[in-house]
């Protein structure tokens, strides 16, 4: 996965693979047929251990701006990792191999699930008065979902950046998280 990650699937060869996994060319064909099945594989893995990850809270009924501010709290912490280059969906989405159906199944289950967890907790903010409903949360969503599709496309190349850092603010502002809002959040983790 990291390799597809870091390269790109075109600067990533099988034997490369072979190396890099540490498994024989034989064994790895027992499990993929080829290239294409292992990166559909790794999409699937990325897809289910990020979306866990960053997502379930988002997708709670109950969820709302605490979770959202949790969100971005991870999303940047993450963005703040030493070696961090964005994400493998959407660096493999700017890729010609994205147009295979298999890889396009996967990029956009998870494009999906980014977008309809931010909208799941942008709509119960709303229901709970935490933010204003204009924008609607339909259009918030958008604006959150371009912030961390830009931060990925960006940090593919640059890692974490200034310009990463304000990216991930205009997020936080376009779901309506204030500092007031996050340090709120960090002191209800606390008192648990």
């Amino acid at each position: 996965m990291t390799l597809f990650w870091q390269r790109g699937y075109d600067s990533v060869s099988f034997d490369r693979l072979v190396g890099e996994i540490g498994a024989s060319r034989k064994g790895l064909y027992a499990l993929w047929p080829d290239k294409l099945a292992l990166l559909v594989a790794a999409l699937k893995s990325y897809r289910q251990m990020v979306g866990d990850h960053f997502l379930c809270d988002l997708e709670r009924e109950d969820a709302g701006l605490a979770e959202l501010a949790e969100f971005w709290s991870k999303f940047e912490n993450a963005a703040r990792q030493s070696g961090w280059s964005g994400c493998l969906v959407m660096r493999t989405s700017a890729d010609r191999i994205a147009a295979e159906s298999q890889v396009a199944v996967e990029i956009k289950a998870y494009f999906d699930r980014l977008s309809d967890a931010l909208e799941n907790a942008l709509r119960g903010a709303v229901r709970r008065r935490e933010i204003k409903s204009d924008p609607p949360p339909h259009v918030r969503a958008r604006q959150a979902f371009a912030v961390v599709v830009g931060c990925s496309a960006i940090g593919s190349f640059e890692g974490f950046t200034p310009r990463i850092a304000d990216l991930i603010n205009a997020g936080r502002a376009a779901c309506g998280v204030s500092a007031r809002a996050r340090a709120s959040k960090r002191s209800r983790r606390t008192s648990r």
